[in-house]
């Protein structure tokens, strides 16, 4: 326990952290740790206290002094195992939804070039846009600032005026500046108005395209033609698309404006097959023969923002697995010692011609009753923990009756099979042996 608890810290602090709740689960693994050591260690001192002249006494008894520490290390045993389990399934299942929602647009073979700084070299991105356009590998291009694809989305941010039922209004916003072709290369739904365009001249100062999370911020009932001033720009709204996340899906979907060509282009996006990205190299290093060809496909960037999830929810997964096999030798260990202590009892109800089955019932009985205190202790602990943890994201799964039930199954399945071990040993052993002593 006192070395894989500094390495536990040490994995926290260097950044695997579980955002909120890592102070929770750093608790319930030292819970699992001490009591499994406790659990492992008691039957240990209780046999080797016996004094060897006494034991071999025929009338010798061990009393059972120790038997509510021996309880209470099992169930504070079972709660720390069983929220083990429990979290990490939940963990399991909300990275699993995050890598398999819809993000609100197409990723797939989208590749994000990082455009040149100095304004020299952008004077080439239009040249190097229509030479891309030329291939008829590549599906699409748009030259734009804002969407990264990462955790960060990069975009700029201002204040935005517009007005509500008669009431002026100040928003905080994320803008976007695109060109006509970033809307349908990303697939992007209209949900009402039209896309920004080049063949409309007032775009470029005065046309302004909003989300859903901007409209439902204002409460605009018919946001299209709704007047709106932010970034230098001051028009009107020219259409609504719908929500997407441009950012970490650990954050919801904040304001965004998208104006037209208004900001130093920050990367294009093009459409093309992986395989095919020799051919855009090449064309890159025609115009921008000095600079470095940085790239990275939307939707590979995307999963990697949530590496330090995956890494977190992993490390959780072996943790877990530990302490269950951790929280198996300590059982076996106290079974061991309530078979070794009911040893006489066991022969005699067999002598009586007591069934093993009758047997079991009666020895593991306990067993299951201290699983059920400690199902009791964890399903409302596993929900504290695990709400806290999935509220770190804007979108996550919810905690259903039965992801809490699974682990209390699990535990109980897995303590019958370590507990029916020993019971049945004890019981097939020979009555005699224990019985000639009396």
């Amino acid at each position: 326990m006192f070395i894989i608890l500094p390495f536990l810290n040490e994995l926290l602090h260097a950044g695997i952290g579980l955002s909120g709740s890592a102070s929770s689960f750093l608790i319930i693994c030292s819970l699992v740790l001490a009591s499994s050591l406790l659990t492992g260690l008691y039957p240990a001192f209780v046999l080797s206290a016996f004094q060897p002249v006494t034991a071999l006494k025929a009338g010798f008894k061990h009393k059972t002094s120790g038997l509510s520490l021996r309880k209470v290390i099992t169930v504070v045993q079972f709660v720390a195992a069983t929220v083990m389990i429990a979290g990490a399934f939940i963990m399991n299942r909300q990275i699993n939804f995050i890598q398999h929602r819809s993000v609100g647009y197409n990723q797939s073979q989208v590749l994000n070039i990082s455009l040149p700084d100095d304004s020299v070299a952008l004077k080439q991105v239009e040249p190097f846009r229509n030479a891309l356009k030329q291939l008829w590998q590549v599906k699409g291009v748009s030259i734009q600032t804002g969407l990264s694809g990462g955790a960060d989305d990069g975009s700029p941010k201002s204040t935005t005026f517009a007005s509500a039922n008669g009431i002026k209004r100040q928003l905080m916003s994320n803008y976007f500046s695109i060109d006509e072709n970033f809307v349908p290369l990303l697939k992007l739904k209209l949900l009402a108005g039209r896309n920004l365009s080049a063949n409309v001249a007032t775009d470029a100062k005065h046309g302004f395209l909003i989300n859903e999370a901007f409209v439902r911020q204002m409460g605009w009932q018919h946001p299209v033609g709704q007047e709106i001033e932010g970034m230098d720009h001051k028009g009107r709204v020219v259409g609504v698309i719908n929500n997407f996340n441009y950012s970490s899906m650990h954050n919801p979907i904040a304001p965004l404006i998208m104006i037209y060509k208004a900001m130093k282009p920050m990367s294009a996006l093009v459409k093309v097959a992986p395989g095919n990205l020799g051919l855009v190299k090449n064309v890159w290093k025609t115009y921008f023969p000095d600079t470095p060809f940085d790239f990275s496909f939307l939707d590979s960037k995307f999963n990697n923002t949530y590496q330090k999830d995956i890494t977190t929810i992993k490390l959780f997964n072996y943790f877990t697995a530990l302490s269950i096999l951790i929280a198996c030798l300590g059982l076996y260990g106290l079974a061991y010692l309530v078979a070794a202590q009911r040893s006489k009892e066991i022969s005699i109800r067999k002598v009586l011609g007591a069934a093993i089955s009758h047997l079991l019932v009666l020895l593991t009985k306990d067993f299951v009753k201290l699983v059920a205190i400690a199902a009791i202790i964890a399903m409302p602990l596993t929900l504290l923990i695990m709400n806290k943890w999935l509220l770190t994201y804007a979108f996550h799964v919810a905690i259903s009756w039965w992801i809490l039930m699974l682990p209390v199954i699990g535990i109980i399945l897995i303590s019958l099979l370590v507990i029916s071990y020993q019971i049945v040993k004890a019981a097939f052993s020979n009555p005699v042996k224990s019985l000639k002593s009396e």
